[in-house]
């Protein structure tokens, strides 16, 4: 009679707190669908109490089996109805606080005010209720105690559930996906980079009971149901392994059976060993963290007061490529530590070996084992090693790649020459199964991880090999890189930032030290042909010295180097320095190349360019005429070097007399037609010539033929090198002498107006261009005979930077101060002297804008 009492106390109690359970849960279910958001505090409960719910389930179904004894039973009772009635306590609270689909805004807002002098008791009755699902729990994983009648299926190994994550952050959509996945086949598969942050139960020791005895409970159904989880499970060779059974299962992939009262559910960094263990093609994917994910990760760590600290979360999280791993590290850092997040990020933001040290330092994690290793690098570290035993091809091919930018990396830069595309596509198949490396949207170009590209390289430094993979990326560099003409501009473009990122890397060995200078000299001429003529002559002259340190000062690849710095330095305004250099090297070159080399005659034609920039155009025509016709001789005269020269020689006769224009015009004929026939219209060499030959035109007054040719490549210019280019602002200037020349004073003066603004913004006040083009401003308000204050307000700013007219070696800027003088002059007379007064006052330049003597 006792044992039937008990029976009905114990189903009694199962049930009403089954009822008052899935009533709970259907409230917040409705709340959650029209709100999107539980309340922190009821999360725990929405997902902790359907479990239990489940759990007592199976016990009532077993306890009706017989298979529950009566103390098991009458233990419970208590257990179970002092749950019920908190829980019963709590659907009150949240009947009167959570609004419902059906309430009006005003019913809502009253609620929300409820709700704040409802939170001490909800936080009281969920710490209770807490306490009774973690021993419900205990009691559901732990097995009940059986009577004595039935034989006991095999022993079921237990585990108390883990402390409460408090810092979980949600991700709706892996969770969605993962769910979906089990229910339909009931084994799925999660893949990721190690600390992308999935937190879930699950156990493995294999020394607990023999793999036949472990496959036969599995498949029991009186076993009840189960998930199986395989944490960790990154070696796929372990799959087909031999086990040490001789009944049961061969290997792994026999060892877990498929039933349907079993859930199996496999962790992993490759996603090949979840496609082989669970469901193919539907393996989830484990992306890092969304920004406002991240975001919520690092706050629920830290206690951010102060508004300025919460602005610095977004940049710090983006630092940390929202990697849950990195960012839980950083803030037990930043906590352990008591300092702020901008210090924080000051620190990472120095690189290097502060970088690797903050990724490095472990973290404590009570819920986690004392063997599991909380250092992001350190995770990696075990994929590194892992993929080293295991795939070399794929190794090799991640310590590469981590030396060039970590964006954009092209397969080119990373299959080896004659390599058979199989292993190559296996060795990147490795990499992205193991989440290391993603490949692009557009396809055929790879990125990584800012942080996985630190890992790699800290890896590399342990190993000892980082030196030689700095040498190899040199190496791959200095062979793919191309020739940095025009045509090549589009392969040069895409190869750039990771020339950058492996020029930074640091000092190489001598014997490297070459394929260092060869990468230099040829991005140093992409730079030229780019108009970067300072970045060009930096990497030019650190190209000259690397190879005479090499291979000796009259070295040929010395010497072509010096010859590519006068090249630039002319461009530079310093075409009198650039002379003494070429003039200098001239003798050692002569020996080294012999009088008919083209080297010979780039030498000689760069210091007739030099002497063209400094204004000595009588000496100019003479050497390039000279370099023309030798060019024609040995090169033959469609060769582009030939048509260069005559260009040059095109150009010097425009400054120097009326015959020289009229010859300038038509060798610029000559030389446009040829160019045209050997690149086509749109190539850079041709709109050059095109630009030249308007100016020619213009001298001769040709105007509306100039004008022509002017809009058309300004037009081609801004479409290679997008609006504001050096070049294009010259030809815009020269433009508005065109429409000067035919009267249209108002249209010339708009487009002064646009090239000094241009000017201004990318050269400064203070270069030669920028003042030329006030001064072109000046003359042609003058031709309007107005804007008398204008003229008076740019003629002083012209004045302002004599120091800057006098270094400049150009020709015709030495009448640049004279003009500005008599221009202020001429239009203060024209203004009376009441105003001329008040602007000498209004207009007084500012002293920062004063030369030296100036303010003296």
């Amino acid at each position: 009679m006792a044992e039937v009492i008990a029976a009905i106390s114990f189903a009694s109690a199962v049930i009403s707190l089954l009822d008052t359970g899935t009533r709970v849960l259907s409230r917040l279910r409705d709340f959650s669908e029209a709100s999107n958001e539980v309340p922190e505090s009821f999360r725990h409960l929405n997902a902790q109490l359907p479990i239990v719910l489940d759990g007592l389930r199976r016990t009532e179904a077993r306890a009706k089996a017989g298979n529950v004894d009566q103390r098991t039973q009458e233990a419970l009772v208590p257990t179970i109805q002092g749950c019920r009635d908190r829980i019963q306590s709590l659907y009150d609270v949240l009947d009167s606080v959570l609004p419902s689909k059906t309430d009006s805004s005003i019913d809502r807002a009253i609620k929300a005010a409820r709700s704040l002098s409802k939170d001490k008791k909800v936080q009281k009755l969920l710490k209770d209720v807490e306490s009774y699902l973690t021993s419900l729990t205990f009691h559901n994983t732990s097995g009940d105690t059986i009577s004595s009648h039935h034989s006991a299926p095999a022993r079921r190994v237990n585990m108390t559930p883990a402390d409460r994550d408090k810092n979980f952050v949600d991700r709706p959509d892996v969770f969605h996906t993962l769910d979906a996945t089990l229910k339909e086949h009931g084994r799925a598969a999660v893949a990721g980079i190690g600390g992308v942050g999935l937190k879930l139960p699950g156990w493995n020791d294999p020394q607990s009971d023999t793999f036949r005895i472990l496959h036969t409970w599995l498949s029991e159904e009186q076993n009840g149901s189960w998930m199986l989880v395989i944490d960790n499970a990154d070696d796929i060779e372990i799959l087909d392994q031999p086990l040490p059974s001789e009944s049961g299962p061969r290997n792994l992939l026999q060892l877990i059976p498929h039933r349907q009262h079993i859930r199996v559910l496999v962790t992993t960094r490759d996603r090949r060993v979840g496609e082989r263990l669970a469901v193919r093609g539907r393996t989830v994917v484990v992306p890092p963290m969304s920004l406002s994910e991240g975001r919520t990760l690092l706050t629920s760590y830290l206690s951010i007061a102060r508004d300025h600290e919460k602005g610095g979360l977004d940049e710090l999280v983006g630092a940390l490529d929202c990697l849950p791993l990195a960012i839980s590290q950083a803030a037990a850092y930043i906590t352990e530590n008591y300092m702020d997040v901008t210090d924080y990020m000051a620190l990472l933001g120095e690189g290097g070996e502060e970088m690797e040290a903050l990724l490095s330092e472990s973290f404590s994690d009570h819920r986690r084992g004392e063997a599991a290793d909380n250092s992001v690098l350190k995770t990696w570290k075990l994929s590194f090693d892992q993929i080293t035993r295991r795939f070399s091809r794929a190794a090799e091919m991640l310590s590469l790649m981590s030396m060039y930018d970590r964006q954009g990396v092209p397969e080119d830069l990373l299959r080896r020459q004659g390599e058979p595309k199989h292993i190559f596509i296996n060795a990147l198949a490795t990499l992205q199964n193991f989440s290391l490396i993603g490949r692009t949207t557009s396809g055929g170009s790879y990125h990584m991880h800012r942080l996985i590209q630190i890992a790699v390289r800290t890896w590399l430094q342990f190993k000892g090999t980082l030196l030689e993979w700095k040498e190899e990326a040199t190496r791959v560099l200095s062979v793919k890189f191309p020739s940095g003409e025009y045509e090549t501009w589009s392969a040069c473009d895409l190869l750039i930032p990771h020339v950058c990122a492996v020029l930074e890397l640091g000092q190489l060995p001598r014997e490297s030290l070459l394929r260092r200078a060869e990468l230099l000299k040829k991005v140093a001429r992409f730079d030229r042909r780019q108009d970067r003529w300072l970045l060009g002559h930096t990497r030019a002259k650190e190209a000259a010295t690397l190879f005479e340190q090499i291979l000796g000062p009259e070295a040929p690849q010395a010497l072509s180097c010096k010859v590519d710095t006068a090249d630039s330095l002319i461009e530079l305004e310093k075409p009198r320095e650039a002379e003494e250099i070429l003039v200098g090297i001239m003798p050692a070159m002569e020996r080294a190349y012999g009088l008919d080399h083209p080297e010979i005659l780039r030498n000689k034609g760069n210091q007739g360019w030099a002497k063209v920039r400094y204004g000595d155009f009588e000496a100019a025509g003479t050497l390039l005429q000279a370099v023309a016709d030798e060019r024609r001789e040995l090169l033959g005269p469609m060769h582009p070097d030939t048509l260069l020269a005559m260009n040059n020689v095109a150009v010097n006769a425009a400054e120097t007399s009326c015959e020289g224009e009229k010859k300038a015009v038509d060798l610029g004929r000559k030389v446009l037609a040829a160019r045209i026939e050997i690149f086509g219209r749109d190539h850079i060499d041709v709109l050059e010539t095109q630009g030249n030959l308007a100016n020619f035109l213009d001298n001769i007054g040709e105007y509306d033929e100039s004008e022509r040719y002017y809009k058309d490549t300004i037009a081609a210019k801004d479409r290679i090198y997008g609006p504001g280019n050096p070049w294009t602002l010259t030809l815009m200037h020269n433009l508005a002498v065109c429409y000067n020349g035919q009267g249209r004073h108002e249209e010339a003066i708009e487009l002064d107006r646009a090239a000094l603004s241009q000017r201004i913004k990318i050269l400064g006040e203070n270069h030669i261009d920028t003042l030329m083009s006030r001064n072109n401003l000046v003359h042609d308000l003058e031709a309007i005979g107005q804007e008398h204050e204008e003229i008076v307000l740019q003629s002083r700013l012209i004045l302002n930077y004599r120091d800057t007219i006098e270094r400049s070696q150009r020709p015709f800027t030495e009448n640049l101060v004279s003009n500005a003088e008599a221009r202020l002059e001429e239009a203060l007379e024209r203004l009376d002297a009441r105003w001329r007064d008040d602007t000498e006052t209004l207009l007084e330049p500012s002293v920062e804008n004063l030369s030296i003597e100036e303010k003296v």
